[in-house]
């Protein structure tokens, strides 16, 4: 399988990303000489059930983990690229929050006219522009 790639820099797990890290925008590029740009979510924050002393001191307590997600394997959500081969894997960007990830991509997507250039795989942008509607 092919590595992701920050910076000219092998990516190998979630410690190659700083803590506050929550996910990443990326490029891959298929042997077709087509790409697509996406985002992918590293890690989340999960809710636990409150520990008998936390629920002591407040009944309505709510604890929170901040946990990592499987990504080294990611080869995109797309139906378009199930069957083509990837060449390779970029990290173009790094996020702090999901709001900031969801902006990046959308920048990215909409900077390098995905819906317009017929290299780039994409379909869509935020569920909202579609390629087939602007041609």
């Amino acid at each position: 399988m092919v590595s992701w790639v920050m910076d000219e820099k092998e990516i190998t797990s979630h410690d190659d990303f700083t803590d506050d890290v929550v996910g990443f925008i990326y490029k891959i590029d298929y042997s077709n000489g087509q790409s697509y740009v996406g985002s992918k979510l590293i890690r989340s924050m999960t809710k636990l059930k409150p520990t008998k002393e936390q629920l002591a001191i407040r009944k309505n307590y709510v604890r929170k983990e901040m946990r990592d997600k499987p990504f080294m394997k990611y080869i995109g959500s797309s139906e378009n690229t199930k069957h083509l081969t990837i060449v390779s894997r970029e990290i173009l960007e790094v996020c702090s929050t999901k709001r900031a990830l969801t902006y990046t991509e959308t920048k990215y997507l909409f900077s390098l006219k995905v819906l317009e250039d017929a290299r780039y795989l994409n379909e869509n942008i935020l569920g909202k522009f579609y390629r087939n509607v602007l041609e």
